[in-house]
């Protein structure tokens, strides 16, 4: 069944998000190939664990600050495991700046890793994606394109850059290629958050809950699958977006 439903290619896939989404879409059938970058140990391992459960997995690894590594991506999984039907552009840089600690260096990478990269997958992916043949890009991107706040801005512009070019794509590549996207609410804890702030955050949503990994895979499947739908934005954040913070959430929770 795992060869029947084609392969997917999940950017990030080893961890956190990244890893939930690699293991439902392994257990709908799909050939998972697993990106990582310094994760190779948790990659090897989700793989491993894949293919015990009867499914097919390979990883990959590729450096998403590196043009030339994120090109040669897909070329790299269609030699091991077939053709490309899905990307899941789900890795991405996080790092907190604002308009006054902005630097040029933390600007470009964030652009590179969270709007080039995945842009360079797509242009790979509709190359390889032969005339009469379909594939689908899912996009993760955040509840900041509907909620911005100043801090950690230039993952935020990175974000809105992510967001301009599923709308563009998905309008450009038709029929070729669907294209949509899945924006999260605070999902898991960052490296700066307690447990406690996290619980707080979530527990703040106007649903009373925060959304968990599992929720944002389902999210991911179901454009993954859903032939007839391009172009659109899923908000996975339990209405957070409507809370129109004035800052980050994690300055707002912290106690």
């Amino acid at each position: 069944m795992a060869m029947s439903r084609g392969t997917v290619l999940v950017t990030g896939g080893a961890k956190r998000i990244g890893k939930t989404i690699s293991t439902l879409l392994a257990s709908e059938g799909y050939s998972i190939a697993i990106h990582y970058n310094k994760s190779e140990k948790e990659a090897t391992k989700l793989s491993n664990s894949i293919k015990v459960n009867g499914g097919r997995s390979d990883i990959f690894h590729a450096n998403l600050l590196d043009p030339d590594s994120v090109s040669s991506l897909i070329s790299k999984v269609v030699l091991s495991l077939g053709p490309v039907t899905g990307l899941v552009n789900n890795a991405s840089m996080f790092a907190y700046d604002d308009i006054l600690t902005l630097e040029s260096n933390m600007w470009d990478e964030h652009m590179n890793v969270n709007a080039k990269a995945p842009v360079l997958l797509i242009k790979e992916l509709l190359n390889v994606t032969k005339n009469g043949s379909r594939a689908c890009v899912v996009n993760i991107l955040d509840q900041k394109v509907a909620n911005p706040s100043p801090d950690y801005l230039s993952y935020t512009a990175s974000r809105y850059a992510l967001l301009g070019l599923t709308d563009a794509l998905a309008r450009g590549l038709a029929p070729k290629i669907r294209v949509n996207a899945v924006a999260p609410g605070h999902t898991m804890p960052s490296d700066e958050q307690s447990e406690t702030g996290f619980k707080k955050a979530q527990s703040e949503s106007p649903l009373g809950f925060g959304p968990n990994s599992q929720d944002i895979a389902e999210a991911v499947s179901f454009l993954i699958n859903a032939r007839a739908v391009t172009g659109q934005i899923i908000f996975v954040d339990a209405g957070e977006r409507f809370l129109s913070r004035k800052r980050d959430v994690l300055f707002e929770t912290e106690v």
